[in-house]
């Protein structure tokens, strides 16, 4: 002790039992599932692979199941068996998936939370631990890579590793106060598709008003799932349901516009007339089987371009021969890349023989 200097213990023992507690705060996530029909030979993996998790403290997680009004949960089960964590089950009327996530959304008092589809579940047992760790860190969006199960056309099993995706909900995690203040929520009117609106909102949000942070290590397993058409056909179910992903495209460039986020909002709508334009040059869009959804895709790719052309007509040729480039990237790692028609070619197609 210095000469002359005097300390008040009581006071000390305070700041240092305050300072204590703030640093051994305990922070709480929620992970929420939307449950539709999927029976509990499928959910279970997800179930287990968190009942597997290390380092973690089981108090500070639960897991909130969404019934989506279609059958109770897991009703193929004489009970739940016992974890180790929460699980809690709401039960909604049928609206769909992204009403269903709002409804868990709605739900959580934790202080982050992920959302997880019911047939995938974790990669690694120290999965949750790695992302306590980055929530001690802080963070409103984390991204982190994810693994996917699928199968080529041959039939033969691939793992595909997902890096600085944007689209998927996999690998993510939330901060809820921040998705509150902003008002960052699903539209309940997109059951197909739904993931893009969601994280390019989030993830803007977050890089203008927030913090990203973002990790090299996967932790989550979007499995295979025979049943799911999405992962069975995904070419065709793309074509299929392209009308969809356009009200996706709309929703998020209009979302991205109002909230004033120009730059994202510019490439956003550039992003989607060139990749559109590389989507009609595929082959298989062309045969004769989908001849009424190529209609159907490109009469909903018109309503787009019709609401967006005039901003895009604005931008700059630097700045469309770049995303055009990506573009063409993204076409080239997928073995697609195929010019039939020009761009100038296609939009002028699209502007006057598409009704």
């Amino acid at each position: 002790m210095e000469e002359g200097k005097i300390v008040n213990f009581a006071e000390a023992a305070k700041q240092n039992a305050e300072k204590t507690k703030t640093e051994e705060k305990r922070l709480r996530l929620d992970i929420i599932v939307p449950h539709w029909k999927e029976p509990w030979s499928v959910c279970r993996y997800l179930f287990e692979s968190l009942e597997w998790q290390i380092g973690i403290n089981f108090d500070d997680l639960r897991v909130i199941v969404v019934n989506d009004g279609m059958h109770e949960p897991y009703e193929d089960i004489d009970e739940l068996p016992k974890f180790p964590f929460e699980v809690v089950i709401l039960k909604k009327e049928h609206e769909g998936v992204s009403a269903a996530r709002n409804y868990g959304m709605d739900y959580t008092d934790a202080d982050y939370f992920m959302l997880c589809d019911s047939d995938d579940g974790f990669l690694s047992a120290l999965g949750l631990q790695m992302v306590f760790q980055q929530m001690k860190l802080g963070f409103d969006y984390l991204v982190t890579p994810f693994i996917e199960e699928t199968r080529d056309i041959a039939g033969n099993w691939a793992i595909i590793r997902h890096d600085d995706d944007l689209t998927f909900m996999h690998g993510k995690a939330y901060r809820t106060a921040f998705m509150r203040e902003h008002n960052i929520r699903f539209d309940p009117a997109m059951t197909i598709h739904e993931d893009g609106y969601f994280n390019m909102l989030f993830y803007t949000t977050a890089k203008h008003d927030g913090m990203l942070r973002s990790t090299k290590v996967p932790f989550y397993l979007w499995r295979w799932n025979e049943n799911s058409t999405v992962r069975t056909n995904r070419e065709d179910f793309v074509l299929r349901t392209y009308p969809q992903l356009m009200q996706t495209r709309v929703g998020i460039s209009r979302e991205l516009k109002s909230r004033g986020y120009e730059e994202e909002y510019k490439a956003s709508t550039a992003m989607t007339v060139l990749n559109s334009y590389y989507d009609f040059q595929k082959p298989r869009y062309h045969m004769a089987k989908n001849a009424r959804y190529l209609k159907e895709a490109e009469k909903a790719f018109k309503a787009f371009w019709f609401e967006f052309k005039k901003d895009f007509y604005q931008n700059t040729n630097e700045f469309v021969g770049k995303v055009a480039q990506e573009a063409r990237n993204n076409a080239r790692e997928n073995g697609l890349l195929i010019e039939n028609e020009t761009l100038r070619e296609f939009l002028n197609r699209i502007d006057t023989s598409v009704k």
